[in-house]
């Protein structure tokens, strides 16, 4: 073996490691220590695109062009916002570059086959930290949880979202593994989840989940997703007719069922002041996360923001950077289907359409709350992502067509 090949080896090693520590420290809420690696791990990945080309950076032009002008438009709206502070800043670099930078910058790297084995497992690992918050906050909070939303060490819900991310990522495990072991492992995993879910008392995750397991069950054969339609209308028809017993259910039929019941909302009411205030900004908003320590105007709780991403982005970062995040997520998607139906590996497939379902729940997630707000949250979704993207063969990228 030459020198060369040595070093590139080492390189490799050094990524695959320095991401596997990444990820125990993301999977703990590791503060500074999971944001200082993956400053190192894009550091990294400079140094090999630098050793090994720029390939797929060029099969990803479009996605980087597109990512690079999202991203300079959100800077510049947290460069003109007066107050700024540590708490500001602090989202700032995961709604900006700990997310979709550390995405673009690992569209060139290449992960070899034999690691791709372990991308779930490695998954299913690091969602144990966040489930074992969830489990000692119901333990500690059992006596009153008839009015205590579980919150996991963090707010209420941030964690709904992690945990909606973790149902996902067991459904489609299930999908994949076929041992019996496996499978009744990943069940027990699942009812955990669901329980935990049920003690948030979450609307988003009843609401949203449903329509992304729908979508998982018809890419991969209309017929399943038929029946996951017919199971869920009839599920929804059972908790809708006894709302009392579910306190997630009966905080939905308390506020969307009717016309009368959505305007007594108060999310009703921030919407059409966020649409009504966006008007006033057709360029640049009035500066990222403004409403940070303050109160809307609009609401008389203590909310400081729109519970709407493209509300949010419209009044804060202008209606020119709406129109180019909406451009960036749905080209993101685009580009995530086409490399989903041109994959012929069966395991790398169910990767890449766990991060298609986690991008559509959390902007989904994002009707109802900023989830780009949610730091830890969304820098695993982009994590998520990034591994969807760095599983491709760089090699077979030029030719990638839609499936018929």
């Amino acid at each position: 073996m030459n020198i060369d090949n040595k070093k590139n080896n080492f390189l490799n090693g050094l990524i695959i490691l320095s991401m596997l520590v990444y990820l125990f420290f993301l999977s703990r809420r590791g503060g500074d220590t999971k944001d200082i690696l993956s400053i190192f791990i894009m550091f990294l990945i400079f140094i090999y695109s630098f050793k090994n080309g720029v390939k797929g950076y060029l099969m990803h032009k479009r996605d980087i062009i597109i990512g690079v002008l999202y991203l300079v438009l959100v800077t510049i709206s947290y460069v003109i916002v007066d107050e700024k502070g540590d708490d500001k800043f602090y989202t700032f670099l995961h709604t900006t570059i700990y997310s979709v930078g550390f995405m673009l910058v690992l569209l060139n790297y290449k992960l070899e086959d034999r690691y791709v084995k372990y991308i779930l497992p490695l998954m299913l690992f690091i969602s144990i930290a966040p489930i074992y918050k969830g489990i000692t906050d119901l333990y500690k909070n059992f006596d009153n949880i008839a009015s205590y939303r579980i919150a996991g060490d963090t707010y209420t819900t941030r964690y709904a979202a992690e945990l909606g991310i973790y149902l996902l990522l067991g459904v489609l495990s299930f999908l994949y593994y076929k041992k019996i072991y496996i499978r009744i492992l990943l069940i027990c995993y699942m009812v955990i989840i669901l329980a935990l879910i049920f003690f948030t008392q979450s609307r988003n995750d009843f609401l949203v989940l449903p329509i992304i397991l729908i979508f998982i069950f018809t890419i991969l054969d209309w017929k399943k997703g038929l029946i996951s339609i017919i199971i869920v209308l009839g599920l929804a028809f059972f908790l809708f007719k006894y709302p009392n017993k579910i306190r997630a259910v009966d905080r939905i039929e308390s506020t969307v069922i009717s016309k009368e019941k959505i305007k007594k909302d108060v999310r009703y009411t921030i919407f059409l002041d966020g649409i009504k205030e966006a008007k006033n900004y057709p360029i640049i908003g009035k500066g990222f996360f403004f409403y940070k320590g303050q109160k809307l105007h609009s609401a008389d709780e203590n909310i400081d923001h729109y519970h709407n991403n493209f509300i949010e982005t419209a009044v804060t970062q202008g209606l020119l950077t709406l129109g180019i995040y909406i451009v960036f997520l749905i080209n993101l998607l685009v580009s995530l289907l086409k490399s989903y139906f041109s994959e012929k590996d069966t395991l790398k497939k169910y990767i890449k359409l766990l991060a298609i379902s986690v991008l559509l729940f959390i902007n989904l997630y994002g009707f109802f709350e900023v989830s780009f707000y949610f730091e830890k949250i969304y820098q695993l979704v982009f994590t998520i992502i990034a591994t969807s993207f760095i599983i491709d063969n760089k090699n077979d990228l030029k030719n990638i067509k839609w499936d018929k």
